[in-house]
């Protein structure tokens, strides 16, 4: 009797939040808004509060301006596109790829801080910028777009022995001698690479795509990707003492993307067929850990709210609901670290609209935003 009334009441739960959400879609998105006046500076900065040097990096600019995108918010989109070119890319995208870090340095002056390029941020501006010149028809956000894809191409990437053409993390610092190279799965998205393929078809996109679902699918057997890996071209994946194979802050997107992709998307079945195993656990434990272990499986600690938040969808998507419920009352309970931890906050803006399906991404990665659709 208690296990049906359980049943009932996650239905009555779901069925409210379903409805709620419908309404969300298409009415300013409130969360979008905390986060601008909390991590956006009046000038286009996001910043990663209490960090040493108030640090903005390429990765949270990028993100700003999906969101922005999805917000149908073309004003702070500008504004964090133009704080990027000419703070990250020395005033010019088209001709640097944008700096990873910038921040205050020893001088008290802001500045870049590292000036290697992050390859999944450049993918993030490439796709939001092509997406943004489709909804918004701006002809520069388009040429800019098609210019990023091309330096990606040409500075970010490697033909690997037994891989195939593929994504370095970045320009320098990840190819070493004896055809070894050190990689990131989080760092591709499979549904940008489908809508770059479509967009620049004479681009070896496609490739990406394949090299890239390769090294998601074969790091994590066990159901759990790595944060980091390597490679070596006689013997494959392997880890070592200085790239171990915990998966945290870094594997966790690799699950937020994979629920982010149309379930006809090339891929979207087996990524599920694998992770399978760490859904089970978090449903086991009641929470998203805050460490996984690839080789093994295993996992250990708690993770933050925005472990949770990201892992939403995916949940859902497995029909684990009660579960699901549980940890959307969590946030709904505690959401100061949502005017507080930059990175937190990200994955819940990108898991809760994800959930409410404030957007759709296609089969071939186009962006098809609520407001773009259905909202009049």
């Amino acid at each position: 009797m208690k296990s049906l009334i359980k049943v009932f009441c996650v239905a009555v739960a779901l069925f409210a939040f379903n409805a709620k959400a419908q309404i969300e879609q298409c009415q300013p998105w409130q969360a979008w808004q905390v986060f601008k006046s909390h991590f956006i500076s009046p000038d286009g900065r996001v910043i990663d509060l209490g960090s040493k040097q108030s640090i903005t990096t390429s990765e949270g600019q990028s993100y700003a301006l999906f969101f922005a995108v999805i917000a149908n918010d073309k004003a702070m989109f500008d504004l964090v596109l133009d704080w990027t070119e000419n703070h990250l890319s020395e005033g010019d995208l088209s001709t640097r790829l944008p700096a990873w870090q910038w921040g205050i340095n020893e001088k008290n002056v802001g500045a870049i801080l590292d000036s290697n390029p992050a390859a999944d941020s450049d993918l993030w501006i490439a796709y939001s910028l092509s997406q943004a010149a489709i909804l918004w028809d701006d002809r520069r956000y388009s040429i800019l777009a098609a210019v990023l894809a091309q330096r990606i191409i040409r500075e970010e990437t490697a033909y690997i022995s037994g891989l195939g053409l593929s994504l370095l993390p970045a320009p320098a610092g990840f190819e070493f001698k004896d055809e070894q190279y050190k990689l990131n799965p989080s760092y591709s998205p499979l549904f940008i690479y489908q809508q770059l393929k479509k967009l620049y078809p004479h681009s070896p996109w496609e490739q990406l795509h394949e090299s890239s679902a390769k090294l998601i699918l074969d790091t994590a057997k066990q159901g759990v990707s790595p944060d980091w890996v390597m490679y070596d071209t006689n013997n494959g994946f392997y880890y070592d003492k200085k790239t171990s194979d915990v998966g945290s802050y870094n594997a966790i997107r690799v699950y937020l993307w994979a629920s982010m992709m149309a379930n006809d998307a090339p891929y979207k079945k087996e990524l599920l067929a694998q992770f399978n195993p760490f859904l089970k656990t978090i449903n086991d434990r009641g929470y998203v850990p805050l460490n996984t272990f690839s080789k093994s499986g295993k996992s250990e600690k708690r993770g933050p709210l925005g472990f949770n938040a990201a892992l939403l969808p995916l949940l859902t998507i497995q029909d684990d609901d009660s579960l699901a419920m549980t940890i959307q009352q969590k946030l709904m309970v505690d959401k100061s670290f949502t005017q507080t931890r930059y990175y937190d906050s990200v994955l819940n803006l990108f898991g809760t609209s994800t959930l409410n399906k404030r957007f759709a991404i296609t089969a071939d990665g186009t962006l098809q935003p609520k407001w773009s659709t259905e909202c009049s």
